[in-house]
């Protein structure tokens, strides 16, 4: 009993504040108490209803305008009118599957291309040839992308001249057995020889 009461006063303190931080982003974490919860589950299911209800009702209504078109028409005129209807279906069935076959065909472009497959909405379009060229030009772009990238961190110092991070001693120069390596070092830290 204490903690409902704790709990509704830190929802009403936290209320206030979440109205503030709610208008300016929507990716806050709500908190409901359970007659809230209740009440906006409620309106957002008959919100989802009457939408649902509302287009049930055009779909049905424009099914009884369709009767009534056809009653009124010839048997020639609405043979005519059924079988457009029916080509229309068929039209837009082959488009769905030619869809299904680029969508197919650029996932398997992608991977080829080595880039990820979840690129395949971006690439996709209405027929195979711009899908082709979309997929040349995410390859493109996405190859320029990785390597400036990588140029980025391969950025830092140059690493001296022979290798060496350390300061060399007058005996290590001396006991370097190549003479053109021995000479250079000698020039280089000639300080050590005045």
């Amino acid at each position: 009993m204490a903690d409902e009461v704790n709990t509704e006063e830190t929802n009403t303190d936290t209320e206030t504040t979440d109205n503030q931080e709610q208008t300016a982003t929507q990716d806050d974490k709500l908190t409901f108490t359970p007659k809230e919860f209740d009440s906006e589950v409620d309106k957002r299911i008959a919100n989802a209803l009457q939408t649902a209800k509302s287009k049930w009702d055009e779909e049905k209504q424009e099914e009884i305008s369709n009767a009534e078109k056809l009653a009124k028409m010839s048997a020639a005129e609405r043979k005519e009118a059924e079988d457009k209807a029916k080509q229309e279906t068929l039209d837009k069935r082959e488009k769905e599957l030619n869809m299904r076959e680029y969508r197919y065909e650029a996932k398997h472009q992608l991977e080829e291309s080595g880039l990820p497959d979840s690129f395949v909405d971006m690439v996709l379009s209405e027929d195979a040839e711009t899908t082709k060229n979309n997929i040349g030009a995410i390859k493109a772009e996405f190859d320029k992308a990785i390597e400036a990238a990588v140029n980025e961190k391969l950025k830092g110092n140059n690493p001296k001249a022979g290798g060496r991070t350390g300061a060399l001693t007058k005996g290590e120069i001396l006991k370097v057995a190549d003479t053109v390596e021995r000479q250079r070092l000698i020039a280089e830290n000639i300080n050590l020889f005045k």
